[in-house]
């Protein structure tokens, strides 16, 4: 995610990258229709001083409460750095981030009631006193779903690349069907794939879209990398030579804290 950078670079308007897609019929995930774009908000949070992480869970705890009161929760991560970009000269700027997934008109309707009800302004003026998150608007694309996996798996991994195109949108998006028939027959660790495109708040971002592959371990991590040793790799130059400029992938660990 090359430090997720206090402000995401301002996009325009980009088609989703629509692509072959594996997920049992309905195309449900975690109480999500995936088969479409999704809203995925980031919340990029340092605590305030004299704040631990036990502090703000207990307040994340009551939102995640008043969430599922008001027919309005989403699906909730955290991650943290393991793997990151980030040297001495260049810190990593963040504690933790937050990740929402929901659909577009839920994610609407609860930023309406967070902003003009009295338990939202309540809960939005107490998540400000603990924490300084930044918050940013992208929208979502599972390319890739292990449904079992990813459903019953609280704590993984997941890998962030954010790339610029080279091409045009349905070269890309052609390339992007291949690799995820090359992963139905062998997926090498990996349980989930998607795409992420910032729509708002995004005016520094590493990249046009990021990359997101998630693994159960860090063994199958690592499986991963072994493939992409043993020849892997000319898969990997083609793709950074011809389709798109790329950062490079960081490891975050995730946990998951609600599930719809």
């Amino acid at each position: 995610m090359q430090c997720l950078k206090s402000a995401w670079r301002v996009m325009m308007i980009l088609p989703i990258l629509t692509s072959s897609f594996v997920l049992a019929d309905d195309h449900m995930l975690n109480g999500m229709n995936v088969q479409q774009p999704f809203n995925l908000q980031a919340n990029l949070c340092k605590l305030n001083p004299g704040v631990s992480l036990d502090d703000y869970h207990a307040m994340v705890e009551d939102y995640l409460a008043w969430a599922e009161k008001n027919d309005v929760d989403p699906v909730f991560v955290r991650q943290f750095p393991l793997f990151a970009h980030q040297t001495l000269a260049r810190p990593w700027p963040y504690d933790f981030v937050e990740f929402l997934a929901s659909d577009y008109e839920r994610w609407g309707k609860s930023w309406d009631l967070w902003l003009t009800s009295k338990s939202g302004m309540a809960l939005n003026e107490r998540w400000q006193s603990l924490a300084v998150c930044d918050v940013k608007q992208a929208h979502a694309q599972v390319l890739y779903a292990n449904r079992e996996a990813l459903e019953s798996d609280d704590d993984r991994y997941v890998t962030w690349n954010w790339c610029t195109p080279k091409v045009g949108w349905e070269q890309l998006e052609q390339k992007h069907n291949e690799y995820v028939a090359d992963i139905k027959r062998d997926s090498a660790g990996m349980i989930g794939w998607a795409l992420m495109f910032p729509h708002t708040g995004g005016a520094d971002s590493p990249g046009e879209f990021a990359h997101l592959a998630i693994y159960p371990d860090i063994e199958s991590f690592m499986k991963r990398r072994k493939m992409e040793a043993n020849g892997g790799w000319r898969g990997l130059r083609e793709y950074y030579q011809t389709y798109a400029d790329c950062g490079g992938e960081q490891l975050m660990s995730e946990a998951v804290m609600l599930r719809p």
